[in-house]
């Protein structure tokens, strides 16, 4: 009988084990945290500001052309909880690059520069928006003061020549009216829905040199 326990008992811990590994495995895809190859260079707003994404000025400054819009969700202690929202991340981003395309947020016709002067200019189709910025290496931030339009602070990731930059909700959709203010309304209500539409959702650009 003593024996029978024993080995009952270590076919359990091994299934646990397996039942763990496969988890794990689960949990890396959704993530990112398993694939360092992941589409997303930002898996969660906790990411950034651990210290995973290498900032310096000399990363920042250069021309950032636009390539699509970038989706993360803040991470709470438990992985699981951000198992559906993460899931959503790719669909939401698709939605959101119609929309903005829509308002004229699209490839060739938007992007970032930075100078190493602490310089900047945000490109909106024909215009060219000058500001300031500065970078808050400690909590992954870049702090952006552009004249015409709101002052920014959105949370910033960098890595082999490719830059996500993100805003809260609130943040996001005043940079888009702020551009597009001679477009209709009912487009703007549309990108502010899918913009709200997650709890602890921010919303940004993918960019490369």
């Amino acid at each position: 009988m003593k024996r029978f326990t024993l080995i009952a008992a270590a076919i359990l811990m091994v299934t646990v084990s397996a039942n763990a590994q496969g988890l794990g495995g689960l949990l890396g895809k959704l993530t990112g945290s398993g694939d360092t190859n992941a589409g997303s260079i930002v898996s969660s707003i906790t990411d950034l500001l651990s210290g995973k994404s290498a900032l310096s000025p000399e990363t920042i400054a250069g021309n950032w052309n636009y390539t699509g819009s970038a989706i993360s969700f803040k991470s709470d202690n438990n992985p699981l909880s951000n198992i559906a929202s993460t899931a959503a991340q790719s669909t939401i981003e698709k939605k959101l690059d119609g929309y903005l395309q829509k308002v004229g947020i699209s490839q060739g016709l938007f992007g970032f520069t930075f100078n190493e002067d602490g310089t900047m200019a945000i490109k909106y189709g024909s215009k060219s928006f000058p500001g300031t910025w500065t970078l808050d290496q400690q909590n992954a931030t870049l702090n952006m003061k552009v004249a015409s339009l709101i002052n920014m602070k959105g949370y910033v990731a960098v890595k082999n020549g490719k830059m996500e930059l993100l805003f809260d909700a609130t943040t996001m959709m005043k940079i888009i009216k702020s551009l597009t203010s001679v477009y209709k309304n009912s487009t703007l209500q549309t990108i502010n829905s899918v913009l709200n539409q997650y709890d602890k959702m921010y919303a940004g650009f993918n960019l490369t040199k």
